[in-house]
């Protein structure tokens, strides 16, 4: 079967598609992936907790079998199973609407699942804007999710399944903590991206692209060249905070972020637009890597190269010395003067910058982003984190946290 990254590819390509939002889910509910689509956090809240109830009906399922389940909302979802390493997980698909909602149903639902107030507005609209699906086309994308799940030609069998009564008050904290935990991946994602563009790492910044998607065409309907120009426009604008962060010169920043919303605006196709990801990534990344390395002679520039690559690693002046060829009292004195920093000095500067995006990331304990940094006592660690930064680890990770 599947490996779990071809499973993330699935569920990208059958969302970009068909236009509605396909997530991967394990026998808990937990999503291992979600191409999104729709942003309504409301919406979220009130539809993941129908999970259980999809992965319960299809536990004893046919393997030809896909399940149109229907929520208390009237939303409905495609779902079927499939393993990766003899584990179950579960392709669902959705929300749609096989028929429209009128005005007076619509109230009619709100009222009988006693949706807060502060939350109705949000709901009508989402139902406003949902996919309508017929039974022809609703078939054909669960012909399709069972053909490339099962890697084989099935006849799809729809088997059709009600929600049963939730209670929403009981439910609401634990979905609105997994939709937050959504938003939150896309910024930790974002802040990975930002740290490796500013350090002019562009290769591992565009790995970074793949990992989570994220379709932005929902804010302007029907025009979707607008908004994949408008998505990155916005990218252009984070990529020159990430490099304004770091010092790069404002002219400098202004040129290049100038000319990229020009090409970007100038751009009349979809495959150039859909390039300009990676072209952002690689002109900013180039500008990040001449500031670093403005007015250094080679040695320093190679020494600082080593220095990055094994910033989690013991670090010693002989070792970068022999790596570089040259001698080690030479190397100490020609840094100083090319940098104003000595070895150690830039090596602390280094793994702290380092230790400040993972304290952002807020992934590791402090203790293991000292490690992940090459400090070997927390002590020390704390230390020179207060030396450069003005403030201890716990009280940069607590400003920081989102």
């Amino acid at each position: 079967m599947y490996v779990m990254e071809e499973l993330y590819d699935v569920c990208t390509s059958l969302g970009k598609s068909i236009g509605i939002e396909f997530a991967l889910v394990d026998a808990k509910g937990k999503a291992k992936f979600r191409m999104a689509i729709r942003k309504d956090v409301t919406l979220f809240k009130y539809r993941s907790q129908y999970k259980e109830q999809i992965i319960e009906a299809l536990t004893e399922a046919d393997e030809n079998v896909v399940l149109v389940f229907t929520d208390n909302l009237g939303a409905q979802y495609l779902a079927v199973g499939t393993s990766v390493e003899n584990m179950p997980y579960y392709l669902i698909g959705g929300p749609f609407l096989s028929m429209l909602i009128t005005e007076e149903n619509q109230h009619r639902i709100i009222q009988e699942n006693q949706i807060p107030l502060e939350d109705q507005h949000y709901l009508y609209e989402a139902i406003k804007t949902m996919k309508i699906l017929n039974l022809e086309e609703y078939t054909s994308i669960a012909k399709i999710m069972l053909w490339i799940i099962r890697k084989n030609h099935f006849d799809a069998e729809l088997i059709y399944s009600m929600s049963s009564k939730v209670n929403y008050d009981r439910e609401r904290p634990r979905e609105i903590e997994e939709s937050f935990t959504i938003i939150d991946e896309r910024y930790r994602m974002q802040n990975k991206m930002m740290h490796y563009v500013s350090m002019g790492d562009g290769e591992t910044a565009k790995k970074m692209g793949g990992k989570t998607v994220y379709d932005f065409s929902y804010r302007v309907p029907g025009d979707p060249m607008r908004a994949m120009k408008n998505q990155y426009l916005t990218f252009n604008t984070i990529l020159r905070i990430a490099l304004e962060r770091v010092g790069v010169t404002p002219l400098s920043l202004h040129q290049l972020s100038d000319n990229m919303a020009i090409l970007i605006e100038a751009t009349n196709s979809v495959d150039q637009i859909m390039s300009m990801g990676n072209r952002l990534i690689d002109e900013y990344s180039k500008l990040a890597k001449r500031h670093h390395t403005r007015g250094l002679t080679r040695n320093i520039h190679n020494a600082q190269r080593y220095i990055d690559n094994h910033l989690s690693e013991k670090i010693h002046l002989s070792e970068i010395a022999e790596e570089i060829g040259v001698n080690p009292s030479h190397l100490s004195r020609q840094f100083r003067k090319e940098t104003g920093k000595t070895i150690t000095q830039f090596i602390h500067s280094r793994r702290v910058e380092k230790a400040k995006t993972l304290l952002r990331l807020n992934e590791s304990s402090i203790t293991e982003v000292a490690v992940k940094c090459g400090f070997e006592e927390l002590n020390y660690f704390s230390r020179v984190f207060r030396q450069n930064t003005g403030c201890t680890p716990m009280e940069y990770q607590k400003q920081h946290k989102r």
